[in-house]
């Protein structure tokens, strides 16, 4: 063998390590944590705003509601969250709850939501956020593709850099605010007032989210707000296959599976006509649970 065909063989050894580099790294990803100290980042619809009663309904949030005595003596839904899910797969032992969320968050919040969940330890940490971004009082505030990534790609370097070993990372699509719109058109709130009068007050800037349920914008608006929810569920789907891809250390999971859901009337709010109601975050916890990476039981 000459000096020649020896530096082909070398090329062609580096090439097939090259390609197979990719592959060893996901064989060689650090063991998954149990998600026992789960902590969840978001905005009203984890906060579960207006579920059941007015204001933030934390046991009825989808990812961290709970439900003990006072919430069964008080006829409080049970939504049957994550947060319940796991201790009944993985046991009580070593459980923490963490809510991050808060009503109003939008991406620009990400990355100090993902702070915070840093700082607990989270084994397993959720997001949904994106709503906010969508839901604006004027199209023009609606943030561009690269502003909304940025945000995002800011929190999850935060997650990467600071959670332990091992743990999961859960990005949820943003929910279909169009279809939402949609199915409380003919609801009224609290049974008194028409949703769509009480969406008038978006006119005025009393009520969130005139990039939907603004009625003078017209279907061309709504549609126009819906193509930016679909946009951002790609960029969210496509940043978090490539953490998946690329880091070692860490579990993350994308589902837009909430996003095609056809919320129907009694999974929207009574009080506000656009949250999930308790039986809607049920729905989002069922639907989650099962596309998510807890969803087979422990062995």
């Amino acid at each position: 063998m000459n000096r020649t065909d020896v530096w082909i063989l070398a090329v062609l050894a580096l090439l097939c390590l090259a390609l197979a580099a990719p592959q060893a790294l996901a064989q060689g990803k650090a063991a998954q944590l149990k998600p026992t100290r789960l902590s969840s980042t978001g905005d009203s619809m984890t906060e579960a705003i207006d579920a059941e009663l007015p204001a933030a309904n934390h046991w009825a949030s989808w990812a961290n509601g709970y439900h003990g005595f006072w919430e069964w003596l008080l006829g409080l839904t049970n939504v049957n969250s994550h947060n319940q899910r796991i201790t009944k797969a993985f046991g009580s032992s070593g459980r923490a709850n963490y809510m991050e969320a808060k009503s109003g968050a939008d991406m620009f919040d990400f990355p100090a939501q993902a702070k915070q969940a840093v700082s607990r330890k989270a084994s397993y940490v959720t997001v949904l956020m994106g709503h906010n971004d969508v839901c604006q009082d004027r199209f023009i505030d609606i943030p561009s593709d690269e502003v909304f990534e940025d945000r995002f790609r800011e929190g999850m370097e935060t997650l990467r850099q600071g959670l332990p070993a091992g743990a999961t990372v859960y990005v949820v699509g943003i929910v279909d605010i169009y279809r939402l719109w949609q199915v409380a058109g003919d609801k009224r709130a609290l049974g008194i007032v028409d949703c769509e009068v009480l969406w008038a007050a978006t006119l005025l800037r009393w009520y969130p989210c005139g990039t939907m349920l603004n009625p003078l914008i017209g279907e061309a608006g709504r549609q126009f707000t819906r193509e930016r929810n679909v946009a951002f569920n790609a960029i969210l789907r496509r940043v978090t296959e490539e953490y998946q891809a690329q880091d070692s250390n860490h579990h993350y999971v994308f589902t837009d599976e909430i996003f095609k859901y056809p919320f129907v009337e009694s999974q929207v709010s009574d009080i506000d006509c656009f949250h999930p109601s308790a039986p809607g975050q049920r729905k989002l916890s069922e639907i989650t649970w099962r596309h998510g990476p807890f969803a087979e039981p422990p062995k």
